[in-house]
């Protein structure tokens, strides 16, 4: 049954049951709306029973979001990001620059946000001037897409140094 003859049916048993409520109608009236009613929940019974077949013939997929699939996932991720090493200034400052400036927030426990300057001077002492400029968060030029991005050389060493924290 669709919608339509669902809402239909509900409103006649519902003015069937008042106006036998209120005494207008002889009460033999009633079985005839429970004819509707039985209907409906026969279609609604059968519908949930194959729908419940056919969930069971379904083979189980387990496996959608299992260490495998887990695993492919981040390897493209990690394949993608490592990309964005050889591209645009741009693109390393929209991907690569806010995960590397977490990760080191996150190593070191120094918020950026709180001292800026404790937080500056422990990623020159961390990465060096060079390697610093391309994973402090305030460096951003995101509009930047004439100039290259560092390369994986450099984000290869960025990520051998926060390793070593």
């Amino acid at each position: 049954m669709n919608r339509v003859a669902i809402v239909a049916t509900t409103i006649f048993l519902i003015a069937v049951v008042e106006l036998v409520t209120f005494g207008k109608v002889p009460g033999a009236l009633l079985p005839v709306a429970a004819v509707p009613l039985a209907l409906a929940m026969i279609q609604l019974t059968l519908g949930l029973r194959r729908r419940a077949e056919v969930e069971a013939d379904e083979p189980a997929d387990d496996m959608e979001n299992g260490p495998a699939e887990m695993l492919y996932r981040w390897q493209a991720r990690a394949q993608m990001l490592a990309d964005r090493a050889e591209g645009t200034r741009a693109d390393w400052d929209r991907h690569l620059r806010p995960l590397l400036a977490k990760e080191f927030e996150l190593s070191t426990g120094l918020r950026v946000a709180k001292n800026r300057r404790a937080t500056e001077a422990a990623g020159i002492l961390q990465f060096g001037p060079e390697l610093w400029r391309w994973v402090d968060p305030a460096n951003s030029a995101l509009r930047d897409q004439t100039s290259r991005a560092p390369g994986r050389a450099a984000l290869d060493e960025i990520l051998r140094r926060l390793q070593g924290m």
